[in-house]
């Protein structure tokens, strides 16, 4: 039999401390075994894959800013402590006609106190003519208290707004009532204020909601009427004809870009 050279031992001592590939069939075999565990740990991740995964986290990011996006923080006092809760940020609905007022609405007196905040003017006047009917030169004055505050343009005001306006200052005492917004000159068809058929008030003094209940049952039928508690006013309007009345609550504040509003779901819009 022959036996192994000096060379080859030395070798195979050598291989076995470095790991180095060693002559024959297993040394072979090894650095094969080595070449493809270097290969596998090397390979890197599918592309796909790590797109699918940041595809799915950037969904999931979007979701949530668009969830939160939709409600806003409310916070309120309860037994001295502060309690908050997050609300949508706009609910509103559709009125049955079972809720609406049945009885007509008394003659109010006419009267009118009015300060428009954002042109800091006031009348005081009486809607009403001699003859109960409308008088043209106090609807003129009015009209120009509901002027757009961006173009100070003018237009001829539902006169039923007034009415509803003269309700609520008998209601209240005959406090002055405040004109957030009245006409406005604006692209969107669609708002009342567009049309002259809407206002925005307050009553210093009276809460919203309270404000709100009250104009809620003047309705027999055809109007909106809206309160955003975080703004501090109500919205009161006259519907397009045939449309229902419609009532809603909007947490959005006064800072609040119109433009750059949430996209919500499809859903019927106030018309506000």
């Amino acid at each position: 039999m022959r036996l192994p050279t000096l060379s080859w031992i030395a070798t195979l001592l050598v291989g076995l401390a470095l790991g180095s590939p060693l002559p024959g069939t297993y040394g072979a075999a090894s650095a094969e075994a080595a070449a493809k565990s270097a290969s596998t740990a090397a390979k890197p991740r599918p592309k796909q894959a790590r797109d699918g995964k940041r595809d799915k986290k950037s969904k999931r990011d979007k979701r949530a800013r668009a969830e939160r996006s939709r409600k806003t923080k409310v916070c309120k006092r309860q037994n001295g402590k502060r309690k908050c809760k997050w609300q949508a940020r706009f609910d509103g609905h559709a009125v049955a006609e079972a809720k609406l007022r049945e009885e007509p609405l008394p003659r109010p007196s006419g009267d009118i106190w009015l300060y428009s905040i954002n042109f800091r003017e006031e009348v005081h006047v009486n809607i009403y003519d001699e003859n109960g009917e409308m008088d043209p030169d106090v609807m003129a004055q009015l009209d120009h208290l509901f002027r757009c505050r961006r173009t100070g343009e003018e237009r001829a005001v539902d006169p039923r707004l007034y009415e509803v306006l003269s309700t609520i200052y008998d209601q209240y005492g005959q406090q002055r009532i405040e004109l957030v917004s009245g006409f406005r000159n604006q692209p969107n068809e669609g708002s009342r204020h567009f049309h002259a058929s809407a206002m925005d008030i307050r009553i210093p003094g009276v809460p919203v909601k309270e404000l709100y209940e009250f104009a809620t049952g003047l309705d027999a039928g055809g109007m909106g009427i809206g309160k955003y508690p975080t703004s501090g006013f109500i919205h009161v309007d006259w519907r397009a004809p045939g449309e229902k009345s419609y009532r809603w609550t909007d947490y959005s504040g006064p800072d609040d870009d119109e433009g750059k509003k949430p996209r919500r779901r499809k859903r019927r819009q106030p018309n506000s």
